[in-house]
């Protein structure tokens, strides 16, 4: 007999030499143990949904993320069009309006605004990133630890 098969049998007879009295026992102290890791389970699900919990472990990413969602949350400026005047007058009258001609001249974006644009640009997409990497970190922690199996109320 080798000794894989000198294992199996130990384990086996091991097993079968549990009386029905030891098997309830640890039975019983399973079932004593399962509601403390069911709340634990329920605690640890509601700090992941919780956005506080994330604002106090990262707050240089949250301000981030909070700096993305106004970035996109605030609308784009508004495009106006200079149309010619006949079509003004023709709304003037129809709604009532007092048009007021005042020409404008064009934007030129300086060199400055150019740059600031671009810087940031790119603090916005490193922060996004970061704030990728913190997430991806935290899910693969939470995903990699071990279901507490011996856990003992005294």
């Amino acid at each position: 007999m080798n000794l894989t098969n000198t294992t199996s049998v130990r384990s086996t007879m091991t097993a079968d030499s549990r009386t029905p009295d030891e098997i309830r026992r640890q039975m019983d102290i399973i079932r004593a143990n399962l509601g403390g890791e069911v709340d634990g389970l329920v605690s640890n699900a509601q700090q992941l949904v919780d956005w506080r919990h994330y604002v106090r472990a990262f707050p240089w990413g949250s301000l981030g993320v909070a700096a993305a969602l106004g970035y996109f949350a605030v609308p784009r400026r508004l495009e106006i069009t200079s149309p010619d005047a006949d079509t003004l007058e023709r709304l003037a009258k129809n709604n009532r309006l007092v048009v007021k001609h005042t020409p404008r001249g064009e934007e030129k974006r300086g060199l400055l605004m150019s740059v600031a644009n671009l810087t940031g640009n790119m603090l916005l997409r490193a922060g996004l990133a970061y704030v990728g990497q913190q997430i991806g970190k935290i899910v693969g922690d939470h995903a990699a630890q071990p279901s507490p199996e011996g856990v003992h109320v005294a």
